[in-house]
């Protein structure tokens, strides 16, 4: 018999959702660094 290992869902979701924040985290750094990179430029052209 394949005995469950004892808390392997809270593993998986755990690394599921740290995969996740990974994610959103790079995506809002990158999206706040183009959005810097937006407001110099409009500042230069003034």
């Amino acid at each position: 018999m394949v005995h469950k290992l004892k808390g392997f869902g809270f593993l998986v979701s755990g690394l599921v959702l740290g995969i996740i924040g990974a994610v959103a985290s790079v995506t809002a750094i990158t999206l706040s660094g183009v959005g810097l990179g937006m407001v110099k430029k409009n500042r230069r052209e003034h």
